[in-house]
């Protein structure tokens, strides 16, 4: 029997999760951020962005298919033995609890910002994480179907962009790689860290219903994040003007003032209120890759308690400390750093590593 047979995912849960993750907090601020580097041929660190997560995905699903029923804990056990998985369990733990807290208090300063401000942040902490509760506490179908519903709810958002490209200027994206290939080169690591996400495949391939598809899933997810980020990015390059993009913290958001509806004023808002569903889906699974790993490290089955404690750190955290908008860009700053180590080159030692064992095993045993 496989041993997370009564929580298996279908394909496209698979591919939402991964989806969803990856267009997180990230697609509101990255077309000014990338062109910071890049300038208005930001497009192409985003289509490069796109190749490096998508050949360290395949390395990921590449290193999980030597042990299939099993996450990345059980794949480290198997092959460095009990203090090999441990030390991998700690990291992972550590790793999607730093970038769960990082995208959380994103998520309330974005909430405090634009949609309440007058409410006080503890209050909002706890607002968020109620229903965060009802869903983390369970399994990852749960989590899957979750994915489903919230992108069937949100597949128009990305629709309403294209009414602004009435007012667009396409000579902004001319000439192509006007100053080189240096500066896309050096947007290309700030556009890996928007697409970070697609690591929780670590823990979620086990979970998959049919193991054969996990490299399709896997560049199916991306390759839809793709899309919305290029989609995002060319409509803000064509709409502002090269200097103007680079006045705004979130210009996706500001794109979205000038689009008019005759039953609702500032649509903006409607928008990111619905945004949130999103943005969810990308702290509740890293939330969930964390917590199952203190639960795997210390050999219980039921994860809710760790949960529970989880949550309440962060409550308690922001009775002592409440992150501004400036020190929640240095933590993005440093949890890009950590993704491009743990998300693009552990993939690709971690295939080698295994690789290399298993062909000496082949030969000791021959």
């Amino acid at each position: 029997m496989k041993k997370y047979a009564f929580n298996e995912i279908t394909l496209w849960q698979y591919i939402f999760l991964i989806f969803t993750s990856e267009i997180g907090i990230g697609v509101l601020p990255f077309p000014s951020n990338v062109a910071r580097y890049a300038g208005t041929d930001n497009w192409i660190s985003v289509i490069l962005g796109w190749v490096l997560i998508t050949a360290a995905s395949l390395f990921i699903i590449q290193a999980m298919k030597r042990y299939p029923d099993g996450t990345l804990l059980d794949l480290l056990t198997n092959y460095g033995g009990k203090w090999a998985g441990i030390a991998g369990a700690i990291v992972v733990a550590l790793y999607f609890a730093y970038f769960s807290y990082v995208v959380f208090s994103r998520t309330v300063i974005f909430v405090k910002a634009w949609l309440l401000p007058q409410t006080p942040e503890l209050m909002l902490v706890i607002t968020l994480i109620i229903p965060f509760w009802f869903i983390g506490r369970s399994g990852v179908r749960v989590h899957g179907r979750f994915a489903e519903f919230v992108v069937l709810i949100c597949c128009w958002m990305p629709l309403i962009f294209i009414d602004v490209l009435r007012d667009a200027e396409w000579l902004h994206l001319l000439p192509v790689l006007k100053e080189g290939w240096g500066p896309v080169l050096e947007g290309t690591p700030e556009m890996v860290f928007t697409f970070l996400g697609f690591e929780m495949t670590f823990v979620l391939y086990p979970f998959l219903q049919n193991k054969n598809r996990a490299a399709f899933g896997v560049i199916a997810g991306n390759t839809l994040a793709l899309l919305v980020y290029l989609l995002m990015d060319i409509t803000c390059l064509v709409f502002y003007s090269p200097d103007e993009i680079l006045q705004y913290n979130e210009p996706v958001i500001s794109l979205l003032k000038v689009v008019e509806f005759p039953f609702v004023e500032r649509f903006e808002i409607v928008f990111l209120a619905l945004y949130l569903l999103l943005i969810a889906l990308t702290w509740i699974p890293f939330t969930y890759c964390s917590i199952y790993s203190t639960s795997w490290m210390l050999g219980k089955p039921d994860h809710r308690p760790h949960l529970f404690v989880f949550l309440l750190l962060l409550v308690v955290s922001y009775v002592f400390y409440q992150p501004t908008f400036r020190a929640n860009d240095k933590m993005i700053e440093w949890m890009g750093k950590f993704g491009l180590g743990f998300a693009i080159v552990f993939p690709f030692v971690l295939w080698l590593l295994v690789a290399a064992i298993d062909r000496y095993r082949r030969t000791k045993t021959g």
